[in-house]
């Protein structure tokens, strides 16, 4: 089931085992909450138990779940990120803890698919890869009615398509906009396009594409309006990183758009657009291909200066547009 089916599930029944998986960390904190909300918030810090990472030990978590809760509320067990081999010792351990469950206990695989597949006809699975448009919005649609803000439907689809789908950016930014409307003030696409800024990664496409245009006011018009905003130099060029990888397996990549759009995480229009700006930029430069490799080993490199303490994070975003104006005005056909 989706991650905000959870609340309305948990109404009638709560399981002993759920693995959580997918990519939009935003849906793993909301999921996470619901189960969050079961425990009084007052015990909540006495009742839930972390383990995270390959060092995890079946054992521990095991003996954990084994633990009765000393204010005879439930207790979360969360496990996160274990995605080594488990031995026939762990599989075997996890089968005979599935058979002497401790009632009210609840174990939370979130990410972890080796433990989740030792015992996953035991688990309820919950999923937290990005939605469709039609599911966010829905869920838009229903915190406004839930709290009487008055909407046009059209604003609901812009604040998905600005939070670039995704979970935890649509939260933040709801929280915003129910803050500025009141009951008699209506949320329309107008509105929204005041409000809620455009994603990094759709302005760092931006600034990629007024690039390839030659636009170059316009591109370092966008990179001040991250900068201003509170952008971090860091964020913007792992972004920018991303971007050209991306750029570089459409180029090198047989696959069909729905192989790409899920590999690259790319909705289909932005993968469209993508293409049609690469083919632009490979009439009009010579050696594209070779030109784009190197590029991308370019940021690799400054991403690996500045995290390794050569040089600081806003001399590697100067370096990199530096670099990457001058290639692209380099040798036009």
């Amino acid at each position: 089931m989706q991650a905000i089916q959870l609340k309305q599930t948990f109404k009638t029944n709560v399981s002993d085992i759920y693995a959580i998986t997918g990519d939009d960390e935003g849906l793993i904190l909301y999921a996470l909450e619901k189960f969050y909300d079961l425990i009084p918030s007052d015990t909540r810090d006495y009742c839930v138990q972390k383990f995270e990472g390959n060092e995890v030990n079946s054992a521990d978590v095991i003996s954990s779940l084994a633990y009765n809760s000393m204010f005879g509320d439930r207790r979360l067990v969360i496990v996160k990120d274990v995605n080594r081999k488990l031995s026939t010792q762990e599989i075997e351990s996890w089968l005979d803890y599935v058979e002497n469950i401790n009632d009210g206990n609840v174990l939370i695989l979130v990410n972890s698919p080796s433990i989740k597949s030792a015992i996953s006809e035991f688990a309820v699975e919950v999923d937290c890869n990005r939605m469709s448009l039609i599911d966010y919005t829905n869920y838009i649609e229903t915190l406004f009615k839930f709290y009487k803000i008055k909407y046009d439907r059209t604003a609901l689809s812009e604040i998905v398509n600005r939070c670039n789908k995704d979970f935890g950016k649509i939260n933040n930014e709801l929280n915003k906009i129910m803050l500025y409307a009141s009951t008699e003030t209506l949320v329309d696409r107008e509105l929204i396009r005041e409000l809620v800024p455009i994603d990094t990664e759709t302005q760092v496409f931006e600034f990629v594409y007024a690039l390839q245009d030659g636009d170059f006011d316009r591109a370092m018009g966008i990179i001040d309006i991250l900068l201003e905003r509170g952008d971090k130099p860091s964020m913007i060029l792992a972004t920018l990183t991303m971007t050209y990888k991306r750029t570089f397996a459409i180029m090198t990549n047989d696959g069909d758009d729905d192989f790409l759009s899920e590999s690259l995480g790319m909705k289909k229009s932005a993968l469209f657009m993508a293409r049609k700006k690469i083919d632009a930029a490979k009439r009009r430069t010579s050696g594209f291909l070779a030109r784009l490799k190197n590029t991308v080993y370019y940021l690799y490199g400054l991403e690996y200066d500045f995290k390794s303490g050569k040089i600081t994070q806003e001399n590697a975003l100067d370096l990199a547009i530096t670099y990457l104006i001058g290639k692209t005005n380099a040798k036009r056909t």
